[in-house]
């Protein structure tokens, strides 16, 4: 489908500086981190609670799945073509500068949090301590930053490819990623029949698939027709997750078969919510204090993500059934995306602290 020449709107990409497409992504980003913070206060989920705690934990569950993937589709939109901007050298010092520092200084912090509250093995020393931040054992959720860095460090070879020619190579890289890590391993779990994994892309491999989705969507958007196809079947992939998560769970285990953010009901569903996001109009976000908000938002967003676990975690040790009340995982992760907002701004705005947020 994707390689058919109908299914572009335009032969050429339109402007980059476009203030919708501006506005387009600042959304994405705002609800991609308060998605990542209701998903956090939602673990219960993966104890397989029971009646309506399971049924309220599943719709919580699968309808934020989106955070991760649309973080990675933001990147590749936002990055690929970073060469009109600045070399690859600037490229690498912002990137560093944006997540490298970060990572390092939270995973430190993390560990520090762990040891402080839990102590640590005494079998940890110094070489399996740094092991432990660099495989994110002391704070799970920063598994997002290794991917994060492999796109990164992808991109520049991608950006090679001439402008011309790029509807047509990406649309090839992104159908072939999808084959590979969607759905042979969705046909390989539902029929027990293995394969030579090897075949699957090397090129793009990952969570690259999505950082080419992001750029192919947001550069060439698709015509009304494939959008609405499109929208269907993101509609479809959010049902199966959650309706097939609901029934395939025996009482006593989650079910994983629809699970995974490479995994194609979450792929469907991602790239329909980025594609509606980018032909949506948010003009209306761009004036006055509702600006100026979205922008704080947009800005706090990575330390919203480093930040929230510990109060999260927090709340489960004060007051340990918060986790199952709807009211914490909904309205409580809301206040805690709010608390977490304040102090990223406020860290933002001190000239020594401004690097471990920036």
């Amino acid at each position: 489908m994707i390689c058919t020449p109908t299914f572009y709107a335009a032969k050429m990409p339109q402007p980059d500086n476009a203030p919708r497409r501006a506005l387009f992504v600042d959304v994405l980003v705002v609800f991609s981190a308060l998605a990542v913070v209701f998903l956090h206060a939602n673990a219960i989920f993966w104890t397989r609670p029971q009646g309506r705690l399971w049924l309220t934990s599943n719709i919580i569950e699968s309808v934020c799945y989106f955070a991760v993937p649309v973080f990675f589709m933001i990147s590749g939109y936002t990055l690929l073509d970073y060469r009109a901007r600045y070399d690859t050298k600037a490229f690498l010092r912002k990137r560093m500068q944006r997540t490298l520092i970060p990572f390092l200084f939270w995973s430190l912090f993390g560990f520090c949090y762990v040891w402080w509250y839990h102590g640590v093995p005494p079998d940890d020393s110094p070489s399996r301590i740094i092991e432990g931040i660099l495989t994110h054992r002391y704070i799970d959720i920063y598994w997002f930053f290794m991917p994060l860095f492999a796109v990164y460090l992808s991109l520049p070879l991608f950006g090679l490819i001439p402008a011309e020619k790029q509807p047509r190579v990406f649309a090839y890289l992104i159908g072939y990623a999808f084959v590979s890590f969607s759905l042979l391993p969705f046909l390989r779990n539902i029929s027990g029949i293995d394969y030579d994994w090897q075949i699957h892309s090397p090129v793009s491999a990952g969570f690259l698939l999505y950082a080419l989705l992001g750029y192919y969507l947001g550069k060439w958007p698709p015509a009304r027709r494939w959008r609405l196809l499109i929208y269907a079947l993101g509609m479809g992939g959010l049902l199966l997750h959650c309706l097939g998560t609901i029934l395939l769970s025996p009482p006593d285990k989650v079910n994983e078969l629809f699970k995974g953010y490479l995994n194609f009901p979450c792929v469907l569903y991602a790239a329909a919510l980025f594609l509606w996001a980018r032909q949506h109009d948010w003009s209306w976000l761009a004036r006055g204090g509702v600006a100026r908000l979205l922008t704080a938002c947009r800005n706090a967003a990575l330390g919203v993500y480093v930040l929230h676990i510990y109060f999260i975690w927090q709340m489960h040790e004060y007051f340990p059934q918060a986790k199952q009340v709807i009211g914490f995982r909904i309205f409580g992760a809301l206040a805690i995306f709010i608390l977490c907002v304040l102090i990223a701004s406020l860290i933002r705005k001190l000239p020594l602290l401004r690097a471990l947020i920036p």
